[in-house]
């Protein structure tokens, strides 16, 4: 089934996954940046502060996801979804409204849980949960809201800042969120979709979500694939926010890093559509090593090269990485423990992921003071990236021989909506 005719198939419930993936840039670091001077001149807050405070938000953030994320599993997916979308119009509104450091902190912790964390947690997971066979595709589809985000969303911020208050573009994207996104969101999600496991088998009165936390810290699989799914955004976050030393050390001017970030944004969006039927076909558990070797690839190039085309190749290598990267550990997640625990493990996984792209800068703003330069910095990001691929191959082979016999069993005829079996339990296969 090629995308055009998968679209029309289920265009509902793929336009739901794009569209609360879009819906996560109000909450994603490159959108509330554009605001710094803003916030730094009202506030009375120096650069080190906010990076204090943006960093304690993000961990605060982070601890919340396990607990709010794994709801997902069981809870009605429409009235999840429309809390979702509530909480991140309030938490917009809140900002708009703050009159002090304790109210901004708190309009950035919703929008980093609602928007960064659980909107995105929402568009994969119920990609990956209600497609079986075909959620590479679908997957891929819905990733294009991410790079549709960081392409559209600075140049519509940069001109209506020029018009409208910074408080009051908070405001309209509360109101973008409450009045248009979320009547949209509810209308695009079928009935069919909307709900998780029902209670009933859960087992009695046993704690799922419990039972699932105690066998998944057991589970060796979880800390083998684990460094595979953070390695991406703990690299390119640090990189990112450091990309100004970079150029810099390179003879790269800002014009040509502003042209590779474009190339970053396209080369993500093809790999996001382009990994969808590799998954399918051959299985994402397969993939896992496979997908990091672009940004490998690229950060030796970055090592290597002082050209100004190095910079579009280091970019564009990175590009494939991060657009594979949701769709191939999103899919990991549900071939490995069903689609029944999809929520579960990747709301686990999603929070060490934020710690991860937290933790990054600390590390290289430290390794700075050390006497690191970024060229040693780059190689043993390189070298980071190869071990967390090698860490996850027995993983690999072994759900692969499983998909092979799952695939096998499924008729040919199968609906775009087979639910694959839940046999595979945290604690089956160490």
């Amino acid at each position: 089934m090629n995308y055009i005719r998968f679209f029309r198939a289920h265009r509902n419930l793929l336009g739901f996954g794009l569209l609360t993936a879009l819906s996560t840039s109000f909450g994603q670091t490159f959108f509330i940046s554009l605001f710094l001077l803003q916030f730094q001149h009202d506030f009375q807050i120096g650069k080190s502060e906010f990076g204090l405070l943006y960093a304690s938000v993000t961990l605060l953030s982070a601890l919340l996801l396990p607990l709010a994320g794994s709801r997902i599993d069981s809870a009605d997916l429409r009235r999840y979804s429309a809390m979702t979308l509530a909480a991140l119009a309030v938490s917009a509104m809140l900002l708009a409204s703050a009159a002090s450091v304790w109210m901004l902190a708190a309009g950035l912790l919703g929008l980093r849980l609602a928007g960064q964390g659980l909107l995105g947690h929402i568009s994969h997971t119920v990609m990956a949960r209600e497609f079986g066979l075909h959620r590479g595709k679908a997957l891929g589809l819905a990733g294009i809201g991410y790079p549709l985000g960081e392409a559209l969303l600075p140049v519509a911020c940069a001109v209506a800042l020029r018009f409208v208050p910074w408080r009051g573009l908070w405001l309209l994207v509360g109101l973008l969120v409450a009045f248009i996104l979320l009547p949209a969101a509810l209308r695009l999600l079928p009935e069919q979709g909307s709900h998780g496991t029902p209670e009933s088998e859960s087992g009695g009165d046993a704690d799922p979500q419990q039972e699932f936390r105690r066998s998944l810290w057991r589970d060796r699989r979880f800390y083998l694939v684990l460094p595979s799914v953070l390695a991406p955004p703990f690299v390119l976050t640090g990189l990112f926010l450091y990309q100004a030393v970079l150029a810099e050390d390179k003879g790269w001017t800002a014009e040509r890093m502003a042209g590779a970030f474009s190339a970053f944004a396209v080369a993500r969006a093809v790999t996001s559509l382009a990994a969808g039927p590799v998954i399918d076909h051959f299985s994402a558990s397969r993939l896992l090593p496979a997908y990091l070797l672009p940004l490998a690839a690229g950060l030796c190039v970055a090592v290597m090269g002082h050209s100004p085309m190095t910079a579009f190749a280091y970019m564009i290598l990175a590009g494939m990485t991060a657009g594979s990267s949701g769709s191939i550990t999103s899919a990991v997640w549900a071939e490995l423990y069903g689609p029944a625990n999809v929520g579960r493990a990747r709301s686990h996984a999603a929070s060490f992921s934020i710690f991860a792209t937290a933790a990054s800068p600390a590390l290289m703003g430290w390794l700075f003071r050390a006497g690191w330069r970024m060229d040693q910095m780059l190689a043993g990001a390189a070298w980071l990236i190869l071990a967390a691929g090698a860490a996850s191959l027995p993983v690999s082979r072994l759900a692969g021989r499983f998909q092979d016999e799952r695939r096998r069993a499924v008729s040919s005829g199968a609906s775009c909506f087979q639910k694959e079996s839940k046999v595979r339990t945290p604690s089956a296969v160490r």
